[in-house]
């Protein structure tokens, strides 16, 4: 009897496992898909009837605790009305939705969107703020075909259930979605640039899609991989999107019309390095003015640290200082009194060795017997842009640069500090963002005081430095790991540009 009811115990055991295994819970089968979602960035080529009008991409990234999805899509119509839409959405690992932020931007008009998920209840700001009931799991973006393939497996004539919520008005709803085709499809992978700069596909890859048609709102009509990405995408306005090489979807598009507005990069993030270490030509633009908008991924503390123009969907607008603002207010030497009030401007510091004697006898002889700041300011740019060489290597300090002769942009940025300080001149690093061909690198400069704080760029004898250089941190040549990696990940769009003549 004992045995018998060991083996009946076991046998129902088995069976409750076998059951469970054959039928898991709606939340183990999200958990399974979570596990199968690849974090990869696709680029993808906007058509209208076949010509091409924009860009877009769809990026899947892994953050701590949590997954997000990205999706930015902009065209310009052929009257030059530009039009941007940008999703960006948030979930557990367990792929539990915490929170979307939906920005829609036509010419300079924004729209901001932001959904947010407490307690099964979707809290809902537009110009207003709504709480609206939801039961999870519940899908904003592209997210919800990417579980429908992963969930139930592509086959032709199934259908699938998924609850979707619709960024633009807040509503949710069970999204009948059925699979209507097989196909394959020969995507390009990657590209070679021409003498004339233009892109061509080099590298071509079969994918195996399946074609997913939902008619309900928010309407689906894409075809998706086995792995959940999205191939080609017919948009509720007609337009197709169909998936390439980053440099075919976004770079052909871009050099077509230089001025257009453009991405930090597909997958709206700024490159995580400086032009010199991204392999990017050197800098030769000039601009007068630049006007960035700040995307979804921006974060709140931004705007109480440097601005509301630095919150998501704000626009902030950089400009050229005039060659009025050149002139000294002030003559060399200077008061006891006055040195006292630009203490750590003018003293020497960690890596800016402005009391090193190399440094002081160069800054003598480039200050000579002239008193103007401004004069001896531009003659010290333009001695470190002629010195030094734009070169990769180890991080090094204003003195150990001028004894190596080269450096990147910190090095730049440190020596024409310590130079300026030891000629008298208060002067500080700068570290931030250089807009450049439609990218955005972190980048290092210096300001000096000429009664008003300059920016000048010695790596790219820049005297003063032009409104593509975006500032963030004051006082060192670097932002340091916390701040780069925030700047790598924001989301910029250049609204407008000018050149200088």
């Amino acid at each position: 009897m004992v045995a018998g009811s060991v083996l009946a115990a076991w046998a129902v055991g088995l069976g409750l496992l076998f059951a469970r295994e054959l039928n898991p819970s709606p939340a183990a089968r999200l958990a399974d898909v979570a596990l199968r979602i690849v974090p990869i960035t696709t680029y993808y080529v906007v058509e209208d009837s076949g010509r091409h009008v924009g860009f877009a991409s769809i990026a899947i990234d892994t953050v701590p605790h949590a997954l997000q999805v990205t999706e930015y899509v902009v065209t310009e119509s052929p009257a030059g009305a530009r039009r941007t839409e940008q999703l960006a959405v948030h979930l557990s690992r367990g792929l539990t939705l915490r929170d979307f932020v939906s920005i829609s931007t036509r010419g300079p008009d924004s729209t901001l969107m932001m959904g947010r998920i407490v307690d099964s209840m979707l809290v809902f700001a537009a110009k207003t703020a709504d709480t609206i009931p939801v039961s999870l799991p519940a899908f904003a973006g592209v997210i919800g075909a990417t579980v429908t393939v992963l969930r139930d497996g592509p086959r032709v004539g199934a259908t699938s259930t998924v609850r979707t919520i619709d960024p633009a008005t807040g509503r949710s709803s069970e999204r009948v979605t059925r699979i209507d085709a097989e196909s394959l499809f020969v995507v390009v992978d990657s590209a070679i640039v021409d003498s004339s700069g233009r892109w061509s596909p080099v590298h071509r890859d079969t994918v195996r899609a399946w074609r997913l048609v939902a008619p309900s709102a928010p309407a689906l009509d894409a075809w998706i991989d086995a792995q959940g990405l999205v191939v080609e995408s017919r948009l509720p306005n007609g337009l197709l999107l169909r998936r390439t090489a980053f440099e075919l979807a976004f770079e052909n598009w871009r050099q077509a019309h230089p001025d257009r507005a453009v991405s930090a990069r597909g997958d709206g993030s700024v490159v995580s390095g400086t032009w010199l270490a991204s392999g990017a030509t050197r800098p030769t633009t000039t601009l007068d003015s630049l006007q960035v908008r700040f995307g979804a991924s921006t974060p709140r503390e931004f705007a109480m640290r440097y601005g509301r123009n630095y919150r998501a969907g704000s626009q902030a607008s950089y400009v050229r200082a005039p060659e009025d603002r050149l002139h000294s207010r002030y003559a060399l030497p200077t008061s006891a009194s006055w040195r006292k009030v630009f203490a750590k401007e003018l003293a020497p510091g960690a890596f800016i060795e402005s009391d090193d004697p190399v440094i002081s006898r160069r800054a003598v002889r480039l200050a000579g017997q002239d008193r103007d700041p401004a004069a001896i300011a531009r003659r010290i740019v333009g001695w470190v842009h002629d010195s030094l060489r734009a070169e990769l290597g180890a991080p090094l300090s204003a003195s150990a640069a001028v004894s190596r002769g080269s450096g990147d942009a910190r090095e730049f940025a440190l020596l024409t500090t310590a130079l300026a300080r030891a000629a008298g001149i208060p002067a500080q690093p700068v570290s931030g963002l250089l807009q450049h061909e439609g990218r955005f690198y972190l980048h290092a400069w210096t300001e000096v005081y000429l009664g008003r704080w300059i920016p000048v760029d010695a790596m790219l004898n820049q005297m003063p430095a032009d409104a593509s250089h975006i500032s963030f941190m004051t006082g060192a040549a670097d932002p340091g790991p916390d701040l780069g990696r925030i700047l790598s990940r924001l989301e910029l769009t250049v609204v407008r540009r000018a050149r200088a003549p």
